[in-house]
């Protein structure tokens, strides 16, 4: 415990002051936020399918299995106690990674329910040992009022997103759940493969390594043993939510830690939801791909997980490069960011290669700011040792289908189909790279605050060039790598937090601390804001009122160009106009710097509020379309039915290979997997390196691309579709195949794609033992040994 109790020493903060003896805890008004985000959280899942004591029970995981004993780790590693959110934040990022070695351990031992030994073990050392008592009581203050409301409407707005848009669309029961988005089965079946001591695979294709970043599976996995609920419940309804939530105290609590106050958090917080770019149309609600992470925060786990352990690194670099050289040499600081970068390596692959751009740009800056190097190269290097980890290792040094191939993006864009029709192969050069330079200048009216980095202090501060190079390297990385599924858009979202997190901190530098603003800045700083929205809106309603006739070309690129211009123009004269008022009223020039980045900032916000608004208001009205199941009909039913049935290391074959009521075969099928939590010989074979390398970024290698064994698909299909003895005990026996599941896609009506499908024939009960029918769906059991019971 003498490595736990050491301190890193803090930053230049003020002092927590000490409680007075014997005072008791009292709630006040920073509860109401808390109290208001606990009920609207537990009454969007009581709508959406999640029951009360299925959310009571997350929530006492949550508590004490992750957040209250990495709350007791991370403040003993830092020596002191902070603001209770923000220590219960970072205590949730260090409770994950403490999970995660250990379950992967009694996973192996094939002992579960161990994992949640460790939570208890911390909480009673914290209490017994002296020296680690203290970390129980919390610094005595309370967090802000506006950074309390700010974080929970935060939470609120996104919670409102995602139910009308993912809650809404992804059922947890028969019919619903078959006409979920094709990457929940995929995240199923991951979750089940790490519930059991098993060999790391693909499940839907075994004997094909796992080469993913696969961290949070393991924590879901972890969650369903010690809770008892179901992986889908899991990744479509709770993982999220405490991951959002310690993000955004994350992230308040890195602004704080560079800036010394709350406000620019704040700040920071609007402009990465709503300040991304700066939209001149009325028809779209986002005409370009421009980073907005609440695509995503729910449908990729992964992408969450990983933003919340940046935010921690953030957080400790902006400690490290504030420490002095002598608290440099203790080894403590250098344990926790080379834990943080291990967790961070397998946590998301786009995020390690990020953080290496900024670490160079940080050296680079370092040597002509200073000519000497600083703790920014110690820090690249282990960077770089995690990045060669990921690369090698859990990735096996594949691409997952990412190529360079520069301006394809924009393509996908709303304002690109409009422009150039539906993507394909072929190159529309001046449109493509016209329409690329406006999607950057658009996300550019988002940079505004950056302008005060330039500051002197600021523009040698490393953590700020971190920040920078990792938002550079994320939005470069977006227009320039192309993938099958977009997935170039996670670099971006990726890289929109610290985008509006650098804007944020410039804003800090502009403002003088300690001070009351002057009231002509404010007044200054209103005129500005709402000229400049009120003439957006003008915009959008004249040079940007007319849609497209048909939202796949046609729209002319004049049209765009003509839109922006107006909008750069309208900008320029409401900032000329500004300078002008304020070299008139003799404001100082950083103030001045201030009110025309807050001006050009407001565009972007006001964009991304009334897109967002719009949104809602559209969704909550909107009657959803009834959608056809991919499914076959008793999926979950049959799944669930051979779990709970076969043993872990029981491997299926199946009939099951494409989506249902999908027209050619969509090999994205993953529901045996899902429900089942094993190993199938050929399910589906999408998301696999040999899928990906089977074609191009064009030939449909995300959902259509040929197995790459023909031979064993013949083989397998041929236990369905032609059984014999031999066929039958030759297949099984080669393959380690206890189970077969058999679909009949002529028992379901409404496949609308069934003509492409054979049907089981009735033949394969006279040489395997039917053990489970549900719906379309049959199970059967091949030669189970005479002594063997069915668990």
């Amino acid at each position: 415990m003498t490595v736990l109790a050491e301190k890193i020493a803090p930053a230049p903060l003020a002092p927590a002051p000490e409680r007075p003896p014997g005072r008791r805890f009292r709630p006040s008004a920073g509860w109401l936020p808390f109290l208001l985000v606990v009920a609207a959280v537990a009454l969007t899942l009581d709508h959406y399918g999640v029951a009360p004591a299925e959310t009571a029970t997350f929530a006492g995981y949550t508590l004490f299995a992750n957040t209250l004993p990495g709350l007791l780790i991370w403040r003993s590693v830092r020596g002191r106690a902070d603001y209770l959110p923000l220590d219960a934040a970072l205590g949730t990022v260090a409770g994950f990674i403490v999970e995660l070695p250990l379950y992967m351990l009694v996973r192996q031992l094939d002992v579960p329910y161990a994992i949640g030994v460790w939570p208890l073990m911390v909480l009673v050392l914290f209490a017994v040992v002296p020296r680690l008592r203290r970390h129980w009581r919390g610094g005595g203050r309370r967090l802000p009022l506006g950074t309390s409301w700010t974080v929970a409407v935060s939470f609120l707005w996104i919670l409102a997103l995602v139910a009308f848009s993912t809650l809404r669309s992804n059922g947890l029961s028969e019919p619903l759940n078959g006409a979920m988005s094709v990457d929940f089965p995929f995240q199923f079946a991951l979750a089940g493969e790490f519930k059991h001591p098993v060999p790391l695979n693909t499940p839907w294709v075994t004997g094909i390594g796992l080469n993913y970043h696969w961290y949070v599976y393991a924590h879901a996995a972890a969650a369903s043993w010690l809770t008892g609920i179901e992986p889908q419940t899991l990744i479509l309804r709770l993982l999220p939510l405490p991951m959002v939530a310690a993000f955004l105290l994350a992230l308040v609590a890195a602004v704080r830690q560079i800036t010394g106050r709350f406000w620019p958090g704040n700040v920071a917080v609007l402009l990465m939801l709503a300040g991304t770019s700066v939209n001149p149309f009325s028809w779209t609600g986002s005409p370009f791909l421009s980073g907005i992470i609440t695509t995503n925060l729910f449908v990729s786990p992964t992408q969450t997980y990983a933003a919340l352990f940046f935010a921690a690194v953030v957080l400790h670099l902006a400690v490290l490069f504030q420490l002095d050289r002598k608290a440099l040499r203790r080894p403590m600081p250098w344990a926790v960011l080379t834990v943080l970068m291990g967790a961070l390596a397998g946590a998301k692959a786009t995020f390690i290669p990020m953080v290496l751009c900024g670490l160079l740009l940080a050296v680079v800056l370092r040597g002509v700011f200073t000519r000497r190097l600083g703790p920014e190269l110690p820090v690249l290097g282990i960077t770089l040792l995690w990045f060669a980890f990921a690369q090698f290792v859990l990735y096996g040094s594949g691409s997952q289908g990412a190529v360079v191939n520069p301006f394809q993006t924009v393509k996908w864009s709303p304002v690109g189909q409009a422009v150039m029709g539906l993507p394909d192969e072929a190159d529309q050069w001046p449109p493509m790279l016209a329409l690329t330079g406006f999607g950057i200048l658009a996300t550019a009216f988002g940079w505004a605050g950056m302008a005060g980095l330039l500051r002197r202090g600021w523009r040698s501060n490393p953590i700020v060039h971190v920040m920078l190079g990792f938002a550079a390297a994320g939005t470069g990385g977006m227009w320039l790598v192309a993938h099958p599924g977009l997935s170039q858009t996670y670099f971006a979202q990726s890289a929109t937090p610290y985008l509006a997190m650098a804007s944020a901190v410039g804003l800090a530098a502009l403002i003088p601390a300690g001070r009351r603003a002057p009231r002509k800045f404010i007044w200054l700083g209103v005129y500005g804001v709402t000229a400049a929205v009120a003439g957006l809106l003008v915009i959008r309603s004249t040079a940007g009122a007319d849609a497209p006739a048909s939202m796949f070309g046609g729209f002319p690129l004049r049209s765009v160009v003509m839109a922006y211009t107006w909008t750069v123009s309208l900008v320029a004269v409401v900032g000329v106009t500004v300078a002008l008022i304020a070299w008139r009223v003799r404001l100082p020039r950083r103030l001045t710097v201030a009110v025309l980045a807050l001006t050009v900032l407001s565009t972007a916000v006001a964009s991304g509020l009334i897109g967002s608004t719009r949104y809602l208001a559209t969704s909550a009205t909107a009657q959803e379309p009834a959608r056809l199941s991919t499914f076959p009909r008793g999926a979950l039913e049959a799944g669930r039915w051979l779990r709970d049935h076969s043993g872990p290391r029981d491997v299926v074959a199946t009939n099951s290979h494409c989506r249902q009521n999908i027209h050619g075969c969509d090999s994205r099928d993953f529901w045996l997997a899902a429900y089942s939590e094993r190993q199938i010989v050929v399910e589906g074979w999408s998301y696999t390196e040999p899928a990906f390398a089977s074609g191009g970024l064009w030939d449909g290698t995300l959902s259509r691309s040929p197995f790459w064994d023909q031979a064993l698909l013949a083989e397998n299909d041929a236990l369905f579709y032609v059984p014999t003895a031999e066929n039958v005990a030759a297949f099984t026996t080669a393959h380690n195949v206890r189970w077969l599941v058999a679909v009949d896609w002529t028992q379901d009506p409404t496949d609308i794609g069934r003509t492409r499908f054979l049907n089981a024939d009735p033949a394969l009960a006279d040489f395997a033992t039917e053990r489970f029918r549900s719906g379309a769906i049959t199970v059967y059991e091949v030669s189970p040994a005479p002594s063997e019971s069915l668990r």
